[in-house]
Formats: structure tokens, sequence, C-alpha cells
């Protein structure tokens, strides 16, 4: 033994290294400092008794001697050690992986039975999950077709008053003037028609009968053209509040929609635009075409049309998504264009595939609405006056269960990409709580 130095510490020399066992009196001498002689066999370290090692062969991993620490009080060979509040410990009982042992962390051995263990409880082999909180019409979290369906008509049945009074009001005003402009327009050319049907006798009476009809619908589309777009922010204004709950009111829908009228009359003429414009383009490719040679006019033909029909459906899914970015997020027309076209990046199929059904969908429901009144035209009523006034309606009743079922699929679309990619759930969620606290207060 080295003498200490002056300040009393040991020399380096004797002190024990980490991880080496610090030198053991021989067998039978007393240690200093006083105490019982060391008897012979004593555990030393990383013998047994030490951390990780049982006291005695074949004592189970946990039991006795465990981190240098003599058995508990009570404790069986085979048992877990009770802990301070007399329960046991967590890993103590029997071997890992062992048949018939609980408590354990990991699954027992392939083939034994399934013991209750750490983790939440499953349900046909998947872990169970919390039901998604669910303040409004869907669930807040990422949406399957069911229930972007399902959003869409609880979208109706949340509140009526804006769903279905509202646009039908906006729809059956836009119709009916746009019938009436088209009854004045073919008053204004009544005298040139009838002077044609003189001319030309009695071949061009059925060309003329149909003209006035001819220019009322044309009239009624472009007045319905300039409505259909207020409607539909109408229409996603409503949805965003059933989203979270909240019935809102014919006022305070209007009040959000007002700022933007023109941004989504600009939007639909512009949209629109670009689709007549692709339209035009192929038609005179084609008959550009057939003036070259037939060969030619019939391959534009249809390799025109496979890819108009690819253009319109890339850009109509494209741009989809704008009127919701423009109405709920309140941006102005360049932000959300750009917003509503960013979202849609990634999400092409699946916004296709959904749009694309729940466009047959309601096409079918409506076609199933609209016909009696068609059948009525047709067969029994012969008076302009009367057609038109059957027209009008059937057109209304169209345009609003075409209009309401698609916006609410398109308001649920946004949603579901938001809550998918930016987490929006959450916010939803906050609103949902701030709404209700407010509800109740």
């Amino acid at each position: 033994m080295t003498t200490p130095d002056d300040a009393g510490t040991p020399a380096p020399d004797d002190t024990p290294r980490y991880g080496q066992r610090a030198p053991q009196p021989p067998e039978g001498t007393v240690p200093p400092g006083g105490g019982a002689p060391v008897p012979p066999g004593a555990p030393q370290y990383g013998q047994p008794g030490q951390y990780g090692q049982p006291t005695q062969p074949g004592t189970p991993y946990g039991q006795q001697g465990q981190y240098g620490q003599p058995a508990q009080p009570g404790a069986q060979p085979g048992q877990p050690a009770p802990n301070a509040w007399g329960q046991p410990q967590y890993g103590q009982q029997g071997q890992y992986g062992q048949q018939g042992q609980q408590g354990q962390y990991g699954a027992p051995q392939y083939g034994a039975p399934v013991q209750p263990g750490y983790g939440p409880p499953a349900f046909a082999g998947m872990p169970y999950a919390p039901p998604a909180n669910k303040p409004g019409i869907i669930p807040l979290r990422p949406l399957t077709l069911g229930e972007i369906f399902d959003g869409a008509f609880g979208a109706i049945r949340s509140n009526p008053k804006v769903m279905l009074g509202m646009s039908a009001t906006v729809i059956a005003i836009a119709t009916i003037l746009g019938m009436a402009l088209g009854a004045l327009v073919s008053g204004i050319f009544a005298p040139q028609l009838a002077q044609l049907e003189t001319e030309l006798g009695s071949d061009v009476q059925v060309l003329t009968d149909m003209l006035p009809l001819l220019g009322a619908s044309l009239v009624t589309g472009v007045v319905l053209a300039l409505a259909l777009p207020i409607v539909n922010g109408i229409l996603i204004t409503s949805v965003g509040q059933s989203v979270i709950g909240r019935k809102a009111t014919v006022g305070e829908v209007w009040a959000q929609v007002r700022s933007k009228v023109w941004p989504l009359i600009g939007f639909s003429f512009l949209s629109n635009l670009v689709v007549y414009v692709a339209t035009f383009l192929y038609v005179l490719l084609t008959i550009l075409g057939f003036t070259v040679g037939v060969g030619l006019g019939i391959v534009l033909l249809l390799v025109g049309l496979a890819g108009l029909v690819a253009f319109l459906a890339w850009f109509i899914v494209r741009t989809l998504l704008i009127p919701p970015a423009l109405v709920l997020e309140g941006q102005g027309f360049r932000s959300a264009v750009v917003r509503g076209w960013t979202l849609t990046r990634g999400a092409y199929w699946r916004t296709l595939g959904i749009s694309l059904l729940a466009y047959i969908a309601v096409s079918v429901i409506a076609s199933i609405v609209v016909y009696p009144f068609s059948a009525i035209t047709t067969f029994l009523v012969t008076d302009t006056f009367g057609v038109l006034a059957l027209t009008a309606v059937a057109q209304i009743i169209s345009s609003v269960v075409t209009s309401v079922f698609l916006a609410g699929v398109v308001s649920l679309l946004y949603i579901d990409v938001r809550m998918r990619r930016e987490g929006l759930d959450v916010e939803l969620t906050a609103a949902a709580n701030e709404h209700a606290e407010h509800g109740t207060a």
C-alpha cells in the first residue's frame, strides 16, 4: 500500500479502474474498519449476487439478489417479489417469453396462449384505435369515399335552409330571369322569323317554332353560368360550418360569400373559356384534317378526341379545389388559384375518381327527378308558354340537385386533402370546441 498524499486522497496506483474488481481481502481476514471476517466463497464483482445475477443457481432472474440486493421477504421461488405497494413488479415472474407468464415485456412464445400484457387491446388482430372526434357531419381525420358522400348528404340535413332553400332561391331567380330574357329576345326577332317562314314556306316551320325555345335555353344557360358560382360559394360556406357542428344562418353565409362573388364569377368564366377554346381547337383541327384527306381527318378525330378528354379531365381536376380555397381561406384571386392548384398536386387520381363517381351518381339522380317533367313537356303540353314553364321547373330542380351534392363533395375533398397534408383536423377540433363552449355558455 502506498501512502496518501498531503491532500488525504489515496495514491492513484491503488485506485480501482472503472469496470475492474476492487481487491478483496483474503478469506478469513477482518476487513479494514472492523466487521465480520470474510467468509469463504463470498460473492465478488461479476459473481452471483451482483447486478443481473441470481444468488443461487436455478433461481429465476429478478427473484433473489437482484441488483446486489437480497430477495424481499415473502418472495417464493418462481413468484414475483412484491414492491412497496405489495404488488408484483413488472417483468419479475418466470422467464422471458415462457408460456403462462404475465406482465412481461414482449409476447409469449410461439404457440403459447396470449396473456394480457403491455399495450392497447386488439380487435380482429388489429390494434384498437379510439374513434375520431366528430363534432359535425364528418369525423375529423382523413376521410374515406363513403364518409365523403355521407358528409355531402349530411350537410343538406344539417342546414337545409341554406343548402336547399337559399341555393334554390338563387337558381330559381336566375332561371326565371334567363327564360324571360330569352322570350324577350325571341319576341324581338319574331317579325324576322315570320317573314322567313312566309318566304320559305312550311319547310322551316319546325325550325321557327324551335328557335324561341332554343334562344331561351341559351340565355338561361348564360345567366345560370353567372349564378352557379355564387351558389357554389354559398354551399361551400355552409359545408365548412357544418364540419365543426355549426349551423350557419342565411345572413352569416351571405356575409362571408358577398366579397367573393366577383372572384367566383371570374374563375368560372376563365375556366369555361379554357374548355371552350380547347373544344374549338379540336373541332377546327378535325375539319382541317378532313379538308386535306379523309384518313388524316379520321386520325385527328379519334386522336384529338382522346387528347381533348384527357386535357379536360386534367384541367378540371387541377382547378377543382380553387373555389373552396377562395371561399374558406379568404385569399385573393391569384393566391386562391395557386393554392387550389397546389392542393391537387399528388392527389390527382383520387380526386378524379371521387369527383367523377359523384358526378355520375348525381347525374343519374337528376335524370330520374327531371324525367316526369320532360315526359309531360313532350306528350301533353303544346303551347310555348307551358313548355317554357315546365322546362324552367325541370332546370331549377336539376341545377339544385346537381350543384348541392357536387358542392358538398368538392368541399369535403378540399378539407380531406388539408387534413391529410396539413393537420387541418387539429384546427377544426379547436374551432369545434370553441363553438361548443360558446354554444353551451
